[in-house]
């Protein structure tokens, strides 16, 4: 995991810190995590915020600050309200409730019971979490893809709501359909989390997790500008990955504007010589 997390730090450009997440269903289990045990309900995407700036943190539905994430994780059950799209519409999030209702059916949330959630940087868990969540710009995500789609071709079944986007969107689905998701983010966690503006976030199985960043690793040369190639070969160096040779002055798109110059140039001189 260790070699992963390294991997993923030199070949992104992330202010925060990468994080995995673990819904223990277990007391027993719940304490084999070390990390610590917040006293006061707090917002499971707050969380999730806190240990992407270094934090270690778990819970219990005792202390789980959100009553959308309480649910979805497992911490407790939804009730009717949230079926019948009752719960949505006194929101003011759906049209009417019959849309409320089929998104409430659609989500993808966790049906089996959890007793507690572990959230930290994904480097310090003792073992393999559920899920990785990356927050960056929509460039590193756009790299984040890219490199799911070198390994594992169209990743065709993104899911957003724009709404429970920490919890649902970027935990619960990736969970329940075993592929990453993207988020926007919703409005709750930009105000809670403060978030910025440019930032979207990513949530991967932690058992793809190598596969992408691999995937990310193998279309440096194909995607990168030499100045960026600079710092991320730098990166892997010192992270000790020495078998990559980085290419220079050469990527996909700017060997296809050489190509498109070089036929435009040939075409002028054709037409000069015909006149």
């Amino acid at each position: 995991m260790e070699t992963d997390v390294k991997k993923a730090y030199a070949v992104l450009e992330t202010e925060r810190k990468i994080v995995g997440v673990k819904l223990a269903q277990t007391k027993e289990e719940f304490d084999l995590y070390t990390a610590s045990e917040i006293t006061a309900p707090l917002a499971y995407c707050v969380c999730v915020k806190s240990a992407m700036n270094g934090a270690s943190l778990k819970f219990t539905a005792e202390n789980s600050g959100c009553s959308g994430s309480t649910r979805a994780l497992g911490l407790e059950k939804f009730g009717n309200d949230f079926y019948n799209g009752s719960e949505g519409c006194m929101l003011g999030l759906y049209r009417n409730k019959s849309i409320a209702a089929n998104v409430a059916k659609s989500m993808r949330i966790n049906e089996t019971l959890t007793y507690g959630v572990i959230v930290k940087p994904l480097e310090l868990f003792e073992k393999d979490p559920d899920i990785v969540l990356i927050v960056s710009d929509t460039k590193n995500l756009m790299r984040i893809i890219q490199g799911y789609t070198y390994m594992n071709g169209m990743q065709a079944n993104f899911n957003m709501i724009g709404n429970q986007a920490v919890c649902v969107e970027c935990t619960t689905y990736p969970m329940q359909t075993d592929n990453m998701n993207v988020s926007m983010f919703c409005s709750g966690t930009r105000y809670l989390a403060k978030w910025k503006n440019t930032e979207a976030m990513v949530g991967i199985p932690f058992k793809m997790f190598a596969t992408v960043i691999e995937g990310i690793r193998q279309t440096v040369n194909a995607v990168e500008m030499n100045k960026r190639k600079s710092v991320i070969e730098a990166k892997l160096h010192e992270a000790g990955f020495v078998d990559m040779k980085i290419v220079y002055d050469r990527t996909y798109y700017t060997e296809l504007e050489k190509q498109k110059k070089k036929k435009r140039k040939s075409e002028r001189l054709t037409s000069q010589k015909n006149k």
